[in-house]
This record gives structure tokens, sequence and C-alpha cells, in this order.
């Protein structure tokens, strides 16, 4: 897990968190769909390839961000879910997410 020790700045820290090309995106799907699947999250977010989405989604879990239940089923069932912590981003990527509505039009 990244520390914010490892920063001069608070921004810093929060940009490892959410700041790669894809995490945002991923966590704000998670967010806004409840118990969302690998699958459904792939299609939601078709031009990811599965190798960059497993890796981010370790990324998220090892930061806290979301966690991975998995359902002792045949076949194996894995859902998503947004932590506290990454509940506490819903806010800052709304705004995101609006102010890119803004410049888009």
């Amino acid at each position: 897990m990244t520390t914010q020790s490892e920063f001069d700045c608070s921004l810093g820290y929060t940009m490892t968190i959410i700041g790669s090309k894809w995490r945002a995106i991923i966590l704000w799907h998670i967010l806004t769909t409840s118990d969302i699947r690998y699958g459904a999250l792939k299609r939601s977010i078709p031009h990811i390839s599965h190798k960059v989405l497993s890796q981010e989604l370790k990324k998220l879990e090892a930061d806290h961000m979301i966690q991975r239940i998995e359902y002792p089923t045949v076949p194996p069932k894995v859902e998503y879910v947004p932590t506290e912590r990454g509940n506490s981003l819903r806010p800052i990527l709304q705004a995101l997410c609006e102010w890119g509505k803004k410049q888009t039009e």
C-alpha cells in the first residue's frame, strides 16, 4: 500500500491512488454500479485490456479502495465493491466527471 510519507505533497499521494490512465475510470464504474462483476466491468470499459484491468483492480484492492468478494460457486463468482475509503472519493470523481462534460460540450 502506498503511504503518505512517501510524498512531499498530499496531491502526489492522491494521484498515485487514482492517477493512472484507467484507475479513476475503474473506480468510478465500481462506485456507480453496485456489486459489479469482472465481465460487466470489462464491458463497461471496452478499450482496456484484460491484463491492465486485472493489474489495476489488484492495485485498487491493495490500496484499500475496493474489496474483491469471492463466492464459492461453480463457476467462480467474483464481485467488486467500493470500500469506505473508496467511497470517500465519490464526490471528487463526480466533480472531475462534471468538469469533463463541461469541457466537451
